[in-house]
């Protein structure tokens, strides 16, 4: 595996605290628990010291393209990711899931207990040093390195003396990798967070878990009435470019239904939906 880690120099980053960070990760996952086959994507963690976003690099291109009025690929699809949004030094995290068409947020709290061990090895000119913890339903390991002082991390890991660039669980379900690494001295607003974070619907636990089995029991039905139109016969698209009509909308239902079950295991496995 390769790392292409930039290094950070302390005085550099204490001076430029105020300038945004971004942190770019691979993560690889296993979408079906039941399959090997592994899902590749790459997300985002900005950071200005106080405050971080956490989202998937494609609303970072599908911004990038409109801000500079690039048509967007015919066959590129923005996939359906949650936002994550964190304040430095606290447990609480507010995640925007988006739905197609809609975006529940959600403030919930995650706090891994961290038992650091003494193992480290050198990367990159760097010191890394070895961390793990149980949380969220599975064993993790992750390496962090003390010489970048923020404790934040990829999805909702944090709260260890240094960045974390390396994390996986022990089924390896999940392997967050830091590839690179950059400074952003006048960060441009992104109209696709912005606009999820306008749009978003706030729900409890209880409301999120309730929406989402409503979700699974009549799909398109759901997507039908959150876009405004209860009528049978309104089209519309799903993210992925799919259109929906009154001709297929039983297949859609079907399909949508299939994904749901077969793709339900988060990095939280213990806050899993138990569909019926």
């Amino acid at each position: 595996m390769k790392y292409h880690l930039i290094v950070f120099c302390l005085a550099a980053t204490v001076l430029f605290r105020a300038q945004t960070h971004r942190f770019v990760y691979d993560v690889e996952y296993k979408r079906d628990s039941a399959s090997e086959v592994l899902s590749k994507d790459v997300y985002h963690l900005d950071t200005d010291g106080q405050k971080s976003k956490y989202y998937i690099r494609d609303y970072f291109t599908a911004d990038s393209l409109i801000s500079n009025n690039l048509p967007f690929p015919k066959d590129a699809a923005l996939k359906d990711s949650d936002i994550l949004i964190h304040n430095t030094g606290e447990d609480l995290y507010e995640r925007l899931e988006l739905l197609q068409g809609t975006v529940l947020k959600l403030s919930e709290k995650a706090k891994q207990e961290w038992q650091l061990t003494n193992e480290k090895k050198q990367m990159q000119g760097m010191t890394w040093q070895k961390a793990l913890a149980s949380w969220g339903g599975r064993k993790w390991t992750a390496w962090f390195v003390p010489e970048i002082p923020f404790q934040e991390g990829p999805y909702k890991f944090h709260g260890l003396p240094g960045l974390i660039v390396e994390v996986y669980d022990e089924g390896r379900n999940y392997h967050f990798t830091l590839n690179r690494t950059q400074k952003i001295a006048n960060e441009n607003p992104n109209q696709f967070l912005d606009m999820a974070e306008e749009q978003a619907y706030p729900v409890s636990r209880e409301k999120y878990v309730e929406t989402k089995l409503k979700y699974y029991e009549a799909p398109v039905a759901f997507l039908r009435n959150s876009s405004g139109s209860a009528s049978s016969s309104q089209n519309f698209y799903l993210n992925d470019g799919t259109l929906v009509t009154a001709a297929n909308s039983r297949e859609v239902n079907r399909f949508l239904r299939e994904q749901i079950l077969k793709y339900n295991n988060p990095p939280e496995l213990d806050q899993a939906i138990r569909y019926p």
